[in-house]
């Protein structure tokens, strides 16, 4: 997908890290989204979700290779050929790193 839609990717990436920012930095509209798509009135549900997401999240959503290990690892019990995969053959941050470096994430917390 990356390689033949890329623009539909980068702008994909950019409406995630804005969302992130909202998520970050705007917690009424976080809230009345959570309670309106988890189907809930439950404040404590929501403020649960919400701090959970918040806290979880990072402002540039690097990948983590560990993450990636533990997800491989998962999967080699089903798939043999997954016990010699590579992380960093799943992953790309091309986009990510372009738009951290033209300062557009810092630019959003400021």
């Amino acid at each position: 997908m990356l390689a033949r839609k890329r623009d539909l990717v980068r702008r994909f990436l950019k409406s995630y890290v804005e969302a992130i920012h909202l998520v970050k930095t705007n917690p009424d509209i976080s809230r009345k989204a959570f309670a309106k798509y988890r189907q809930t009135k439950d404040d404590k549900r929501i403020d649960d979700a919400y701090q959970a997401l918040r806290e979880t999240v990072k402002p540039k959503p690097y990948p983590s290779i560990e993450g990636f290990r533990t997800i491989i690892k998962d999967a080699s019990e089903r798939i043999p050929s997954a016990k010699t995969a590579n992380p960093r053959d799943f992953i790309d941050v091309s986009l990510l790193e372009e738009m951290d470096k033209s300062g557009f994430i810092d630019a959003l917390y400021r």
